[in-house]
Parts: structure tokens; sequence; C-alpha cells
């Protein structure tokens, strides 16, 4: 469905001359990601709000969609696949912020949490040998993960003060995630350039 609407989408502006038709393809691209996410987004926060977890269900998103979008890492490979392991990770990280709340002292999540935000920030942007990105590119991408992570930072501090504490056990579960979706794409270049060195 995202593909037709995509597709819809991109003919129509190319039929109105808004893209040209060499544009195309990258244009359906962003289409078809703009819309997948927005829907994640949109299914997340109705559950959220339907489960009584509608502020864990945001402090995911804003935790974990900026920063992933520039600093990159595993992709799923489709967007239906994509949507599916997204919200898995929302539920995962809200019932994960549930948990910590009752078990974990506030300590041992802000360690969690400045370890996680150190990953991103010395590994982040991923750069895959598959898809490369021009240096131009990974450089800006670096410079938006490193103040959005600060704003992270401050935004944990001020959801501590103000008592929001699963709140911010779910920010720091989301954070983890992103880490983690990093040190995975790692390993996966690793196995593809050790075979493709092995195969030459």
């Amino acid at each position: 469905m995202l593909q037709t609407v995509s597709k819809w989408v991109v003919n129509q502006l190319v039929v109105r001359g808004e893209i040209a038709e060499q544009r195309k393809a990258v244009y359906l691209y962003g289409c078809e990601l703009i819309l997948s996410t927005g829907l994640s987004v949109l299914c997340i926060l109705l559950a959220g709000g339907v489960a009584g977890r509608f502020g864990q269900a945001l402090s995911f998103v804003l935790f974990f969609m900026p920063v992933r979008t520039v600093s990159s890492g595993y992709h799923a490979p489709s967007y239906g696949k994509c949507f599916v392991l997204t919200t898995l990770l929302a539920f995962l990280c809200v019932s994960g912020g549930v948990l910590c709340r009752a078990y974990v002292p506030v300590w041992v999540m802000w360690c969690l949490f400045v370890t996680a935000q150190l990953v991103i920030w010395l590994r982040g942007p991923f750069r895959s040998h598959k898809h490369p990105l021009k240096e131009e590119l990974v450089k800006r991408n670096r410079q938006y993960m490193h103040r959005m992570q600060m704003v992270e930072m401050a935004a944990g501090a001020a959801l501590c003060l103000a008592g929001k504490q699963e709140i911010f056990d779910t920010a720091v579960m989301a954070t983890i995630t992103v880490a983690c979706m990093i040190v995975i794409a790692e390993k996966e270049e690793w196995k593809y350039v050790g075979n493709v060195g092995s195969a030459d």
C-alpha cells in the first residue's frame, strides 16, 4: 500500500512539473520513507494513548526517531518489516521503562543513558559499504546527531527533575536501542566486508 500511495504522489508531482522524470526514483524512496515513518509514529502514539502510556510512547518517539534518522544503523529489509520492528521496539522500550521504574535505581539508569549516548556519539553515523554516503553528508549528519544528543541529555535531566522517572526510563531504553542498532549494523558490515575480501 505504501508503494501504491507513494507512486501516485510522485506521479502527480511529475505530471504537474514539480519534479523531473529522472528524479522519480529518489522522490519515490523519500515518499515511502516519510509515509512509513509517519504511520509508525501515529500507531505508536495511538497504542500508547489506548494503553494509558501516551507519555512513554511520546518519549520513545522523541528519543528514538530523530537521532536514529541521522545516526543510521541496522535497517529492516522492507518498509513493512521496518514498521513491525519499530512498533515492536516501542512496545519493548515502554514495557522496559515500566519495569526499570520498579526495579532499577535512578543512578543506574543514568549510567546506562550516558553510556548509550557515548556509543552513539563516537560510532555514529554508521557508514555502509553497500550504501556509501558522501563525506559532506556524513559530517552534516554527525553535527545534527551531536546537537540532538545534547538536547536529549538536557531533556533527560529535566524529566528527572520534574519527577517523570518512568518517561525518562523509556527514553533511556530508546537510546540504548539506537546504540544497539549501530553496533548490530557494524557487525553485519564486518561480515559483509569479510565475505567480499575472501571472494577477492
